[in-house]
């Protein structure tokens, strides 16, 4: 499984709620389409991720798909006719964005798993292997799950641990946590 994250902003003079209204109005009609390869999705509000630029908040969307060939399927259904008049109204209000792609490395990836994350880096030089072994105290608790960046896209770090609060992540990790707030989220 693979997930799409899409970070956004609106413009300095848009109104928050109208917003959010509009934005959850485009996740819903994504929603009701069902469409092929495409899992769920959802919307956070987030405040103090450093790749939104100093003291700027936003958006944090995540589209779980079942592969690269459905983002292909999102990509085209996001702005399909059905669907193109919600897109356009919340893309219209937003002022920059930047997206990353996410594969799933361990857990479940269902949405039970989107209370809380953490970014983390995995240290130079130490093999994938010991450092999927050095977070599983972390990753063997449920629902938990861990997303590694694929194809170098994004901003953010190369993994995410998704999960309940977790413990304190050694620092050789350089855990970052901001604050996060679900909007909505959904099963398409």
């Amino acid at each position: 499984m693979l997930g799409f994250v899409f970070w956004h902003w609106p413009e300095p003079e848009t109104r928050i709620p109208e917003y959010e209204q509009k934005l959850v109005t485009f996740h819903q009609a994504l929603a009701n389409s069902r469409v092929p390869g495409v899992r769920a999705s959802a919307t956070f509000r987030v405040a103090g991720a450093p790749w939104l630029g100093p003291g700027r908040s936003g958006y944090e969307d995540w589209y779980f798909v079942d592969g690269y060939s459905a983002l292909e399927t999102l990509n085209l259904a996001a702005v399909a006719e059905s669907r193109r008049a919600s897109h356009d109204r919340v893309a219209q209000l937003a002022a920059g964005g930047a997206g990353g792609l996410y594969a799933l490395i361990s857990g479940s990836g269902d949405m039970g798993a989107l209370t809380f994350v953490t970014w983390l880096t995995k240290p130079k030089g130490l093999a994938y292997a010991d450092f999927y072994e050095m977070v599983r105290p972390w990753t063997d608790v449920t629902p938990t799950s861990l997303w590694r960046r694929q194809l170098v896209l994004g901003p953010a770090p190369e993994f995410c641990l998704m999960g309940d609060n977790p413990d304190e992540l050694p620092s050789t990790l350089r855990p970052l946590r901001f604050d996060r707030r679900l909007v909505w989220s959904g099963e398409l």
